[in-house]
């Protein structure tokens, strides 16, 4: 059997593509405090002067079947920086079978 053909009947592998924006906002309180709620998913910066206010960033991404391939995406294109218009490049590449995943 060829490859995409199972059993003499052709497959398509089906992908859930989604692109998550970039997120910020501020946070007032300890850095204890916004460590512990915000340190495993955010990046977290001082804004000000030892204030007690925080700045907490989040990368866009791509998201595969709930996996990111934000990493594997700027490499493959060569890029810093994830926009919306190249996850609608790499949706389309990826539907197209220009690009394959490995599982």
């Amino acid at each position: 059997m060829g490859p995409g053909t199972q059993k003499g009947r052709l497959f398509m592998e089906t992908f859930d593509i989604m692109y998550v924006d970039s997120e910020s906002m501020e946070y007032k309180g300890t850095a204890d405090s916004v460590y512990k709620k915000y340190g495993k998913e955010w990046t977290i910066r001082p804004l000000g002067n030892g204030n007690g206010n925080w700045l907490l960033t989040k990368r866009a991404d791509i998201l595969v079947n709930g996996k990111s391939y934000r990493k594997e995406v700027l490499d493959y294109y060569s890029k810093q920086k994830m926009t919306r218009q190249l996850f609608l490049k790499f949706k389309s590449d990826l539907e197209s079978g220009k690009i394959k995943l490995q599982a």
